[in-house]
């Protein structure tokens, strides 16, 4: 994915600790590139440094258990 396509706000999926889980993004990073999102399965905040991390934007019905 690339940095220009990538919006605050929605839900992307994401590779956190060697797994693709899904991401909410929260704000742009204070401390330069990248973004701070909660990750939808644990609620912890995560730094996505890079829109290399982001595979691809979850669309709402993906989001239902």
């Amino acid at each position: 994915m690339k940095k220009k396509d990538v919006q605050i706000g929605h839900v992307y999926a994401a590779k956190v600790s060697g797994r693709v889980v899904p991401v909410r993004l929260i704000r742009e990073s204070q401390y330069g590139g990248g973004w701070i999102a909660t990750n939808t399965k644990t609620n912890r905040d995560v730094l996505i440094k890079t829109a290399a991390r982001l595979r691809y934007k979850i669309k709402h019905e993906e989001m239902k258990p």
